[in-house]
């Protein structure tokens, strides 16, 4: 059975394939348009649902089952409208994170801006779950009230993760006060989230009696968050007002600071209710709130939860796997075996997010020839590189599908050597042309994770944020923030192939089992998808080299006649 999900509200527009129990393809949209979040392109010609097609090589009367989530644009599948079956957003979050993991039963948390309308409670802003096989079932509910800020509020016009009750709007509201915003298009505008999670541990805690004043912790794992009309945005919208430099900075990070520990409050009141409620040891976690990291690492150190699955395109982009699984498991009635009971020619869980098209070695020719750029065929690229980061350089690694999510991880990345502290200095300035103060995750060796970090499960998609441990520090400075924690990514063979061996060689030249993993774009771009947008990328960067599958590029023929042609 083939079923196409369609994900994303009025941006993140994603689609995906799973066939028989398991994904096979997904894309995000912003990764074909070039333009970030797939903000303003045109979602009635959107791209992501042919690309998925394409690259498995169906057509659309091949698809048993089209399901989107209802605050998904319509026209975004308005050309087989009458096919297509429309669940709850919040539903689409859990069934991305409970279908595809290892877990037969678990709890499940969702925590957004804001998802499907409730006629006369609201929208809602986080949801308790069971799962159990293929039955999803809430338990509790947190609905956010409040409506729209330009002058409609009377005609209940709704504006995505606009409401009360909202720890995504709320965090949102702080990034754009702090001067994070990407987008803003009259009384909407996205921010960039990740920015305000790494500036929080610069801060302090000046800010958290004021913040703490406006939340409500209530029974059965839900809260009250007053925002809007009087409010705590009234206050954070102007809490910078006349400052500049250092001052600014300072007062920002407060800001962060606050934000982050109000999140982290009641999150954590909900996980907690729900472990209590369900007497469940593992948790399975999605929704746009999901991709601070630093929350869900306080999740497995703090409640009694002791595994932890998050969909890795934790925001409305996941939203497509959740609906490609749902319309599989319920609209098909196929079952979910898990466990040691399992049937060997059972569906897999999800072990890696390497959904893109793979591209094929003329493909890659083609674009090297038409890059003017020198390259060479080498025979085991993943040693080669390993080599060259000990030297200091600074390489873009392309291989395989690209992931689906906004994580880079493994397979569109640029490769650093975590044991020099300028790492983050240089790449920040010269090559992602981003803030100073944001920090750089650790790819690491699965079995000797717990040597170098405070983790104690695998963490396959970089959204656990663990303490680095304390005698670890100064030895991999360049991914130790200022707080002493790591954005953990783990790796297996059998997830990570080629990545995997990449580092494994690192560590057997340097004995560290680490290295510096960053998202293969630049400041306010999508991750590059296609060899093309590799090679442009690099050809105007500070990268030293570029590895194409088994191609190597350099700037010049004199820097590809250094890199030796074959590694023993």
């Amino acid at each position: 059975m083939l079923t196409l999900g369609l994900g994303g509200s009025n941006h993140d527009f994603s689609a995906s394939l799973v066939e028989n129990g398991e994904i096979v393809v997904g894309i995000e949209e912003e990764r074909l348009t070039r333009r970030k979040y797939a903000v303003n392109v045109n979602s009635l010609a959107n791209q992501c649902w042919r690309y998925c097609l394409n690259t498995h090589g169906v057509r659309l009367g091949d698809v048993e089952a089209i399901v989107a989530d209802d605050t998904l644009l319509p026209s975004c599948y308005f050309s087989f409208r009458s096919r297509t079956t429309l669940i709850r957003h919040h539903m689409a979050h859990a069934a991305s994170a409970f279908y595809p993991s290892p877990f037969a039963e678990s709890a499940i948390l969702v925590v957004d801006g804001a998802g499907s309308l409730f006629e006369g409670q609201g929208v809602e802003t986080l949801s308790m779950s069971v799962g159990n096989g293929t039955e999803i079932t809430e338990i509790s509910k947190v609905y956010g009230t409040n409506w729209s800020t330009d002058g409609l509020r009377e005609a209940k016009v709704y504006q995505a993760g606009d409401s009360d009750h909202s720890l995504g709007f709320m965090y949102k509201a702080v990034s754009k006060a702090i001067g994070f915003t990407l987008y803003e298009e009259g009384a909407w505008y996205l921010t960039e989230d990740g920015k305000t999670m790494g500036l929080a541990p610069y801060g302090t805690d000046r800010y958290r009696t004021v913040f703490r004043r406006y939340l409500d912790l209530q029974p059965e794992g839900k809260y009250t968050l007053h925002l809007k009309d009087g409010g705590l945005l009234d206050f954070v919208e102007h809490a910078l007002d006349g400052l500049e430099g250092e001052e600014r900075f300072a007062r920002g990070a407060d800001l962060a600071w606050a934000a982050q520990d109000l999140l982290e409050t009641a999150v954590l009141h909900a996980a907690n209710w729900l472990h209590a409620e369900t007497g469940l040891s593992r948790i399975c976690l999605a929704g746009g709130v999901v991709l601070n990291s630093v929350a869900n690492g306080k999740i497995l150190r703090n409640t009694p939860f002791t595994e932890v699955f998050a969909q890795p395109a934790a925001g409305d982009n996941g939203c497509a796997v959740g609906c490609a699984y749902y319309g599989y498991h319920v609209l098909g009635e196929q079952p979910r075996p898990r466990g040691p009971k399992a049937p060997k020619s059972a569906p897999r869980p999800q072990r890696h997010s390497y959904l893109g098209r793979s591209y094929s070695t003329e493909e890659i020719q083609t674009a090297l020839d038409a890059s003017g750029l020198p390259y060479r065929r080498v025979e085991r690229p993943a040693r080669l590189a390993a080599g060259l980061l000990p030297q200091g350089a600074l390489i873009g690694w392309f291989t395989g599908g690209s992931e689906f999510g906004p994580r880079a991880l493994g397979h569109r990345s640029i490769l650093a050597d975590p044991r020099r502290a300028e790492m983050k200095d240089i790449l920040n300035s010269k090559v992602k042309h981003r803030e100073a103060f944001r920090p750089f995750a650790p790819a690491v060796l699965a079995h000797r994770a717990s040597e170098y970090f405070d983790l104690d499960i695998e963490s396959p998609y970089m959204l656990i944020v663990a303490p680095v441990r304390e005698e670890k520090q100064q030895e991999v400075p360049a991914i130790t923030h200022v707080d002493g924690t790591a954005r953990v990514q783990t790796l297996t063979p059998e997830a990570n192939g080629v990545f995997y061996e990449l580092v494994e060689r690192f560590e057997e030249l340097t004995s560290v089992p680490v290295v510096l993993n960053t998202s293969f774009n630049d400041r306010g771009e999508p991750i590059v998808e296609t060899p093309e947008e590799a090679l442009r990328f690099y050809g105007k960067s500070r990268l030293d080299y570029l590895f194409l599958e088994d191609f190597v590029v350099a700037h010049s023929a004199a820097d590809l006649d250094s890199v030796t042609e074959t590694v023993e």
